[in-house]
């Protein structure tokens, strides 16, 4: 249960995040003229803020803004956007739900970020695939999930969770990706859990068992 400090850190990184992008977004646009200075300066101001919520000097802040300013690219290409990622939500026969066991020792669904060229649909198939061995075939999709709407501190994410269908392949979890991965009841599911969100889990029982077929989004 988020406390309202956690909200208020979360708040504080979403809007870090938020400055930054709005600066980097500009520079990559205006890199000369007085607009830009007032977009060094919002980018000195947020390393300044992100190395306070971090314990970090002036030596790390300045080092931040730095990497920041590095990372601007001049024009369309610069424009800063969320990063997008794809879930996997997958039953056997048993109607259990398949999961990972994360590097960190945390269970959560295949996951993995959208790599440039590929669709959603196929990033999915590939994060299952290499995660665990398994060929899946995505047949819905179940939601978009906005990882600042949940709370969340860490990099803005659009994740698209799909249903999928289990076609082939064998369970054998990729040691680079996973620790360990098996097939679990939706009501004893194993601890510890990735993550804060837990509404995939009630969207994984309505597309599963209760034939649910519209896809969710965070509202408004």
């Amino acid at each position: 249960m988020p406390t309202p400090h956690s909200d208020l850190l979360a708040e504080l990184a979403r809007f870090i995040e938020r400055i930054t992008a709005i600066a980097r977004t500009g520079l990559a646009f205006k890199p000369d003229g007085f607009d830009s200075e007032r977009y060094e300066e919002l980018l000195k101001e947020a390393a300044r803020m992100h190395a306070v919520l971090a314990g970090a000097n002036d030596e790390d802040a300045e080092a931040l803004r730095r990497r920041w300013r590095e990372q601007v690219i001049a024009g369309y290409e610069g424009y800063v956007t969320a990063a997008s990622g794809c879930g996997v939500i997958a039953f056997n026969e048993r109607d259990e739900i398949l999961l990972i066991q994360r590097p960190t020792g945390k269970w959560w669904y295949p996951t993995g970020f959208c790599d440039v060229g590929v669709s959603p649909a196929e990033n999915a198939a590939k994060e299952a695939r290499e995660e665990t061995g398994l060929i899946v075939e995505p047949e819905r999709l179940i939601a978009v999930i906005d990882s600042k709407k949940y709370g969340s501190p860490a990099r803005h994410i659009y994740s698209m969770l799909f249903y999928c269908r289990i076609v082939g392949g064998e369970l054998k979890p990729n040691p680079l990706e996973a620790v360990a991965a098996g097939f679990f009841p939706l009501d004893r599911l194993p601890e510890p859990m990735h993550g804060i969100d837990r509404k995939w889990i009630g969207l994984a029982r309505e597309f599963h068992f209760d034939g649910r077929v519209a896809a969710y989004f965070d509202p408004l």
